[in-house]
């Protein structure tokens, strides 16, 4: 039986809601659809497919009369072997929503249909199209090759972000304030690693190159997985623990990758400065922030290949 780690805990629960109200032949309320929606946007499905030669071949199911064709998408795997059997000729391929709805367009398809054998869900080609899926390349990124490492990591060690940790640690702050100042912010993400990188540091800067991917941390527990962000090489100091394995290094945040990795991967959103400011944007923030302001500065466009000694 082939196995992914596709989980779609969110939009699971969506389609549950959903399945209430249609099955007791209700209204589906507006603010639960567009909830369902936006979780979509953000997911990545499993359908039913063999792979040759990099092409899919996938499973197209129709209605009786074949007035309807649509593909099936499974929210992870116990869904998927609910509807097929382990010795089924197809196996479960993972894509992001915004692959599937290519797919639909491309074979003049009806739509797709959720979870056959459990909510059955049929959505309509004309909504998928309208999705605002992936985050758009920013328009006004003038092409240049952006700062190189050494001017990132000098940057990177100057950082206080005094204006947002003001906001995050007054009394009210509203959403608007918040993404507002989040735009304007430069933060720092930690990767971590069971090798000790810092033999292949120079000056303080590893290369992706010599170094492999690097791994984003996270924190939480068994039930809930957050991103972590940090104000300042200060900030994340203060939030290590002496006793931990890993070793850590820092990277400058491009905020909008960020973002998408939190909600593509199921993640319940993001806390900045964990153990000092604790202080939590929860996925429906993310979520609504999502196709909202422009986060990535065009000057840090190469701050993803590099990490850097604390």
């Amino acid at each position: 039986m082939i196995e992914t780690d596709v989980t779609n805990n969110y939009l699971k629960a969506y389609l549950n809601k959903i399945e209430k109200y249609l099955n007791d032949d209700g209204e589906v309320p507006e603010e639960l659809f567009i909830a369902f929606l936006n979780e979509l946007n953000v997911s990545t499905l499993l359908i039913p497919g063999i792979v040759n030669d990099e092409d899919l071949d996938f499973e197209v199911l129709s209605s009786e009369d074949d007035e309807v064709n649509v593909i099936a998408l499974f929210t992870d795997d116990e869904e998927f072997y609910r509807f097929y059997p382990e010795d089924s000729e197809y196996g479960p391929i993972a894509n992001e929503i915004e692959f599937y709805i290519s797919l639909i367009k491309e074979n003049d398809l009806d739509g797709c249909m959720f979870n056959p054998g459990s909510s059955e869900f049929f959505l309509e080609k004309d909504i998928l199209v309208e999705l605002p899926v992936g985050i758009e390349d920013d328009e006004e990124d003038d092409g240049g090759e952006g700062y190189p490492a050494d001017r990132i990591y000098e940057i990177s060690q100057g950082l206080t972000n005094d204006s947002l940790l003001e906001l995050i640690r007054s009394d009210n702050v509203s959403f608007e304030q918040l993404m507002l100042e989040l735009s304007d912010s430069l933060l720092l993400n930690l990767i971590a690693s069971e090798n000790d990188l810092s033999g292949i540091a120079v000056d303080n800067i590893i290369s992706k190159d010599d170094a492999g991917d690097f791994s984003l941390c996270a924190t939480g527990d068994d039930d809930n997985h957050f991103g972590v962000l940090f104000t300042s090489v200060d900030a994340i100091r203060q939030s290590m623990y002496d006793d931990d394995d890993d070793h850590y290094y820092y990277q400058v945040t491009l905020l909008e990758d960020f973002m998408e990795f939190i909600l593509l991967n199921d993640m319940d959103g993001i806390i900045i400065n964990p153990g000092v400011d604790d202080y939590l944007i929860s996925r429906d923030y993310l979520l609504e922030a999502y196709h909202g302001l422009k986060y990535n500065n065009p000057n840090f466009k190469n701050a993803a290949e590099y990490a850097f000694l604390l």
